[in-house]
């Protein structure tokens, strides 16, 4: 049993079908036949995109994935030879780095991959059903209690497994409090980060160099930033963000003026001639939140996955390939052990999988959180910003750096690659100039 249709669960269902014979997921929205975006996920019409690590594992559960994506007119975009960067340093250097990204819509690549769930035949999906709790019997889970959405009553769903993968907005600790079990311990990093959408139709006649363009923010002269990427359907996905309650406005004229305060012009300049083909949507429930189940007591046979198990801050573009690890997490479980103690050590596999990207969302948003100028870091922390701002500087003239700084963002290299001599000498040397 899966609760939850969103990308977490349908993967999660991917590798319990090749355990299981037959595996429910259950969902609180209703399902289309066609691509459109969910009540249940506020962040479908935002911006989204497979990075390579992210697309690999995809390809590993659903071969041929990439190729029906492609088919469906998602380009693959190059993220430095396809991509104008705007650091608070200078632009990255424009080169056939490798680190790429299937840029897709939320709602198609969901979409997609449900698609290859029912033709395989071992997945079925309930919709309109919320989970209310838990069915235990010592010391097991047994299954679920549903409430149908509409006024429709309950109903009970027995189950071997229960794996919540409901998102942020997880219930699961008031579920296992009902029962008597403590709920996880929660580390929370906030940097009130927000950011507003809005859909625009690529200009006929485009003739740029480029397929998407970014202006990262700078703590912490600079809260603001944005990004612009081509998506399927000749479409253009614009987000502007900003941190430390900074929110770009949800208006059409406010949204425009935002994007004019960037510190880079590009994407300004890019939108100013392309026709706006959505309103403005909003989104700010953008704080990482580990939920610590490695640590907790649970009942056996109950898992959590995805964000549901830990949120990462939507704006680094990791939450999908977090979703990925998790799910390989959860086959390398299973093949180890079966389901005796599968939770304990799905729970500890998954912690250890998403702790880079854990730690790129949390470290760099703990920075927003806590001071708001650089005089009111110590002294230690005030090097580390300096010898930070330097990588970014070195990025901007160094092919080799740019790359690895790539690769670290997209959870292809641990975030300790950035600390090789040939990058942290000449960065220490310019900080302590």
């Amino acid at each position: 049993m899966v609760v939850g249709a969103g990308i977490a669960g349908l993967l999660a269902a991917r590798v319990l079908a090749r355990h299981f014979g037959r595996v429910t997921v259950l969902e609180r929205d209703a399902l289309t036949p066609e691509p459109t975006p969910r009540k249940g996920v506020p962040q479908g019409r935002h911006l989204h995109s497979l990075a390579t690590r992210g697309s690999g594992l995809l390809e590993e559960l659903f071969p041929g994935l990439d190729a029906e994506l492609a088919a469906a007119g998602c380009p693959r975009i190059d993220q430095a030879l396809d991509t104008v960067t705007a650091l608070p340093t200078g632009l990255l250097p424009r080169f056939r780095s490798g680190v790429t990204m299937r840029s897709v819509s939320r709602p198609l690549l969901e979409w997609t991959i449900r698609r290859r769930l029912l033709r395989e035949g071992r997945v079925r999906f309930v919709e309109g059903r919320e989970v209310t709790g838990l069915l235990v019997e010592d010391g097991r889970v047994r299954g679920v209690e549903a409430r149908v959405r509409g006024g429709g009553g309950r109903e009970r769903f027995p189950a071997e497994v229960v794996l919540d993968a409901s998102g942020q907005g997880s219930r699961a600790p008031r579920w296992l409090a009902a029962l008597g079990y403590e709920p996880p311990a929660e580390t929370v990093v906030d940097a009130r980060l927000g950011y507003a959408t809005r859909w625009y139709r690529v200009p006929e006649g485009f003739s740029g160099d480029w397929r998407s363009l970014a202006v990262l923010p700078g703590w912490p002269r600079n809260p603001r930033g944005g990004s612009l990427r081509e998506v399927e359907g000749g479409r253009w996905t614009v987000v502007l963000l900003g941190i430390a309650g900074d929110y770009p406005p949800t208006d059409p004229e406010g949204f425009e003026r935002f994007a004019r305060s960037l510190p880079s012009p590009i994407l300004h300049r890019a939108i100013a001639e392309a026709e706006p083909i959505s309103p403005v949507y909003g989104y700010r429930k953008t704080a990482n939140r580990r939920r610590h189940y490695e640590r907790a007591r649970l009942p056996e046979g109950f898992l959590v996955a995805g964000d549901a198990f830990c949120t990462l801050n939507p704006s680094y573009g990791t939450g999908m390939t977090a979703a990925a690890l998790a799910a390989r997490a959860l086959g390398e479980a299973l093949e180890s052990g079966g389901t005796r103690r599968l939770g304990r050590r799905f729970h500890r596999l998954q912690a250890r999988a998403v702790a880079a990207a854990w730690r790129i969302s949390a470290s760099s948003d703990a920075q927003w959180a806590a001071a708001s100028n650089i005089k009111e870091l110590g002294p230690a922390r005030r090097l580390l910003h300096r010898v930070s701002e330097e990588v970014l500087r070195l990025a901007t003239e160094d092919e080799r750096t740019a790359r690895a700084l790539l690769e670290v963002k997209n959870l292809l290299a641990p975030p300790q690659a950035l600390l090789r001599p040939g990058i942290l000498l000449p960065a220490l040397r310019r900080s302590l100039g």
